[in-house]
């Protein structure tokens, strides 16, 4: 392992997609921060042989490893302790559908080194169109809304997405890790952040470090459902799943205090299955005319 590396440690969670995960270390190589930065792969159980391509190829890359029950937030955990233990400075949480551009990283750590108290996040893109795909969220009302940085600005807000995220490690002395056991899989990131916020923390999307990643997270329409009934109920017992109840019931409460119990009660539950059962009794005809309306509407 190189010995002139910066004290910058990069941590990312993988788990049996070892294409997209060599993809992204390539992306690293090809940038230079894989030379230039410790870089932690947290291959949480995965059986496609992720672990022993990482070896072959990069062999400088760090590998921690899980039994498959990590999930991300648990990944990300584990990767922080890890390079907090080795003294690291400032910590990247990169996912590794997340390809920075050159550079990109270099620009979230010069950020942080501004001030401290700083936690910056990078805006991501589609490769395919170059729109927004992830950001940041505020809360306003009754809503979370999603909000992106144009390219020369820095957008603050109340929680980072943890795609590709830089932090100094003062970070964790004074509120410690992301909690596992309330969000396993989905909701880490943007709690964990927004727990900072309210600790003094400015929360920074830096809309010239760019990263390409897709979409993963399609929003549901009530115009075309896209699965049956009972997978939609089922989603909320399963821990990977974004709709799983007990993260996202503590993500309304964390982002609402004591009436998100209420909001997410009808935002999830009650106005989800209106929606779901008027689609049922709704002629497709009739649905499809909506949706091209509402297409029409959103090209105007």
């Amino acid at each position: 392992m190189g010995m002139d590396k910066e004290n910058v440690y990069i941590i990312i969670p993988v788990h049996n997609r070892k294409e997209i995960t060599l993809k992204c270390l390539d992306t690293l190589k090809q940038n230079g921060d894989l030379d230039k930065y410790y870089v932690i792969v947290i291959d949480d159980g995965s059986t496609d042989g992720t672990s022993e391509a990482i070896q072959s190829l990069y062999p400088d890359v760090i590998i921690l490893t899980g039994d498959g029950n990590l999930w991300w937030t648990g990944a990300i955990k584990k990767g922080m302790e890890y390079a907090y233990e080795k003294g690291a400075e400032y910590l990247i949480w990169l996912n590794d559908d997340c390809y920075p551009q050159k550079e990109t990283i270099l620009k979230l750590i010069n950020t942080c080194k501004s001030n401290k108290n700083i936690i910056v996040g990078a805006q991501s893109l589609d490769p395919d169109t170059l729109q927004p795909t992830y950001g940041g969220i505020i809360s306003k009302g009754d809503k979370i809304i999603e909000v992106h940085a144009l390219q020369n600005n820095l957008l603050e807000c109340d929680g980072l997405s943890g795609n590709l995220v830089c932090m100094h490690n003062i970070l964790i002395k004074d509120i410690g890790y992301p909690v596992f056991k309330k969000y396993p899989q989905y909701y880490g990131d943007v709690t964990y952040t927004k727990y900072a916020k309210k600790k003094g923390y400015k929360l920074l999307i830096q809309g010239d470090a760019i990263a390409f990643c897709q979409n993963d997270h399609p929003k549901i329409s009530w115009l075309n459902p896209e699965k049956p009934f009972l997978s939609y109920w089922q989603d909320y017992f399963k821990i990977g799943s974004p709709s799983y109840w007990k993260s996202d019931l503590n993500y309304y409460r964390e982002m609402f205090g004591a009436r998100g119990i209420g909001l997410y009660i009808y935002q999830k539950i009650i106005r989800f299955w209106l929606f779901y059962l008027l689609v049922k009794i709704t002629p497709s005809f009739f649905r499809q005319s909506l949706k091209k309306s509402k297409n029409d509407q959103n090209c105007l």
